[in-house]
């Protein structure tokens, strides 16, 4: 089987320009997790069906992501508990490019999330007036919060060729603390941003392949994997499914029918 590299060069590609000028006003967002070995196969299936994004030249994108939190973790556990309003705030890099954003992403009590960016010049940015202003008018911990967890990983994102849906793909997880590292690079987090009316082929792909919607939380993830400290109660189920997606072989069916714990 070609690897994904080689596979991806085989797509007709599309511009962010062009991805950008599609709206899904009556969005659904689903993700998936699979084996990463499954990817090529995966991606074999779908090329007739969709575009992949490209942008100066490269059609997968390597990102490193600095999450931020309370010493008493209030954030994770803002998730782990389900609650809205709830917050994140990131530093994501671009590392091809080098570009840097701080972004603020906010999920309301009627599960509505915005979110909100500024370019920055790295972690140095943090000390700008603008970003520490908007920070401020979200999050009353302001002056708590510190950099708690690194996340690398790469990203192929892929546009139908209808433009009613796109999809990204995330792949190489890895995680990084000040102590401690832990390496998800087994793991294949796909996620489905549609229009509701729209039929789609990745969907019903996953479905004959045996692969069933659920969710996942990077951030969690890292944290409840990095932190022994934390509670982890309503994120261990997903953590062993996780990890039997990473080493094992095979899952046993009633495997792949996870429920919701946690949200990115």
């Amino acid at each position: 089987m070609n690897s994904t590299t080689d596979i991806l060069q085989t797509f007709d590609s599309v511009q962010l320009s062009q991805i950008d000028a599609v709206k899904l006003l009556n969005r659904v967002d689903t993700k998936f997790l699979v084996k990463a070995t499954r990817l090529p196969e995966l991606l074999e299936c779908l090329r007739d069906d969709y575009l992949v994004l490209e942008i100066n030249q490269v059609r997968m994108s390597n990102y490193k992501t600095v999450y931020f939190d309370t010493p008493d973790f209030f954030y994770y556990y803002q998730h782990q508990t389900g609650r809205l309003e709830r917050l994140k705030i990131r530093l994501r890099t671009y590392l091809e490019t080098n570009q840097s954003f701080i972004e603020i992403k906010v999920k309301n009590n009627h599960s509505k999330t915005t979110k909100k960016r500024i370019a920055i010049a790295g972690i140095e940015g943090m000390k700008d007036k603008k970003v520490q202003k908007l920070i401020k008018s979200k999050s009353d911990r302001f002056d708590e919060i510190i950099p708690v967890i690194e996340v690398y990983y790469s990203r192929i994102t892929l546009v139908n060729k209808e433009f009613t849906e796109r999809l990204t793909i995330d792949t190489g997880l890895n995680y990084k603390s000040d102590s401690a590292s832990a390496d998800f690079s087994g793991l294949c987090i796909m996620e489905l941003k549609q229009d509701k009316s729209s039929k789609s082929a990745l969907r019903e792909l996953l479905r004959e392949k045996r692969v069933f919607q659920t969710s996942l939380s990077k951030y969690c993830l890292g944290i409840a994997s990095l932190y022994p400290e934390v509670k982890k109660n309503n994120i261990k189920e997903k953590m062993r499914f996780v990890n039997k997606l990473c080493c094992d072989n095979e899952l046993p069916k009633t495997d792949w029918l996870t429920t919701d714990i946690s949200s990115n």
